[in-house]
């Protein structure tokens, strides 16, 4: 089903001191994969707290029909809203059923507080219990997705601005290790939410972080992202690396479709999850590697044994791909300056995206300074002037206030996840967007 390929961004030299270098491996679905995505269960919960009320609500429900109005027969649709608690409007129903739920979106009202703690519980309740069930031909298990969709800090049963967000972040953990993808969708003027929140609820819900600045544009990202989660052909699968004598992992990411951080399960065990079967899944691997002797021949050095496993990885169910990664080596200079200009500008990408994670949780000015400076010179040098400019506006911003804008960084994050899907877009810019609109 899969094919497997290995790229490095630039040969190691001899001698040398120990050197850095980055490995994607790409996961590229054969052709027969598009032609088996698997069923999906969706189940979206709705703020509707008192500060939705208006343009704001009126265009979530919009998006909401959207949805519904793109769900295949054999997907199926759970609708909450949540403020001071959890209403279900639809327990589960299927895509051949969607005008019941439509009327359930014309009746939400706004009103109360923003009690994310409990639309988590609902989610959890709602998808945990499908796991074995489908409207699939073959009974094939659905994928399971939640979108959470919030223009609010979360609160307490009083009402009052949670201080401390980590017993919900565990509790998307949660979620996740019940093969659960968490999306969370902040709505609105970021100034108004916390980004460093939902960005960790959607980084260890193993889902996409959205960010719809102005309520009209969650309906189309809504629906790009429903498309992403239908072309879905292996819901998990596990990447296992083996390191050679003298060589460290340094770190790990998802960076295409979209730019997700990755963790350990175990030591050099990666769960991946919800693999597209309608274009690449690249993950990025930083190694370090110790020099090799003085007068040793040039060669092929081995870095990584690689082993990716899970259901319908291969030509039969629950075979596995397996790969040796070797870095070539040179005593040549000029030959170990050779980049692989692809892999490069992708590993400058995932730099910025290690920025721009790093902003929304620094309260230094001057490691924001730095952070933003970094960015800038990595854009720059992967050729993204536009995402480089912003950058230099947040800093301006930042020196004449002493703080950054949220909504300019939120944006700037949220741009620089899609990095990855640049390559499709005939405008050059993520998510096909015209220039200097953010995402």
């Amino acid at each position: 089903m899969f094919d497997l390929n290995l790229d490095w961004d630039r040969p190691n030299r001899i001698p040398s001191s120990p050197s850095t270098h980055t490995l994607r491996l790409r996961l590229q679905p054969q052709r027969s994969a598009q032609q088996r995505t698997l069923p999906l269960h969706l189940a979206i919960v709705l703020d509707t707290s008192g500060s939705m009320d208006g343009e704001k609500l009126e265009q979530a429900k919009i998006a909401c029909r959207t949805v519904l109005e793109q769900l295949r027969d054999q997907d199926r649709v759970s609708l909450a809203s949540f403020s001071s608690g959890v209403q279900s409007h639809i327990d589960s129903c299927s895509g051949a059923e969607r005008s019941r739920v439509m009327g359930a979106i014309d009746r939400l009202r706004a009103e109360g507080t923003t009690r994310v703690d409990l639309a988590l519980q609902w989610l959890q309740q709602q998808l945990q219990s499908s796991s074995s069930s489908s409207n699939s031909p073959n009974n094939t298990p659905p994928a399971r997705v939640a979108v959470l969709i919030t223009d609010g800090h979360p609160t307490n049963n009083q009402g009052r601005v949670l201080s401390d967000t980590t017993p919900l972040v565990q509790m998307t953990q949660t979620l996740a290790e019940s093969g659960i993808i968490l999306c969370a969708v902040g709505l609105g003027n970021a100034e108004n939410f916390n980004t460093e929140f939902l960005v960790s609820l959607s980084d260890r819900g193993s889902g996409a972080f959205i960010y719809a600045d102005t309520p009209d544009r969650l309906a189309p990202q809504l629906s790009d992202r429903l498309v992403a989660c239908q072309s879905f052909v292996v819901d998990a699968l596990t990447l296992r690396l083996e390191t050679a004598t003298g060589v460290q992992v340094k770190g790990f990411c998802q960076y295409r479709p979209q730019f997700l951080p990755l963790e350990e399960t175990k030591p050099l065990e990666i769960p991946l999850r919800g693999i597209q079967g309608n274009g690449p899944t690249d993950i990025l691997i930083e190694v370090e590697v110790l020099p090799l002797s003085l007068g040793q021949q040039p060669q092929q050095q081995p870095i990584l044994g690689l082993t990716l496993s899970g259901e319908g990885v291969g030509t039969g169910v629950g075979t596995g791909l397996q790969a040796q990664a070797t870095l070539h080596c040179t005593n040549s200079y000029s030959e170990a300056q050779h980049q692989n200009k692809e892999v490069n500008d992708d590993r400058l990408g995932w730099l910025m995206n290690r920025y721009t994670v790093d902003m929304t949780q620094s309260q230094d000015p001057n490691r924001t300074g730095e952070l933003l400076l970094d960015y800038q010179v990595a854009a720059l040098k992967s050729g993204q002037v536009d995402l480089a400019n912003q950058a230099a506006q947040q800093l301006a911003d930042l020196q004449a206030s002493g703080q950054l804008n949220p909504h300019g960084t939120t944006g700037l994050l949220s741009q620089t996840r899609k990095l990855g899907n640049i390559a499709g877009d005939p405008n050059g810019n993520p998510n096909g967007n015209p220039k200097g609109v953010q995402s």
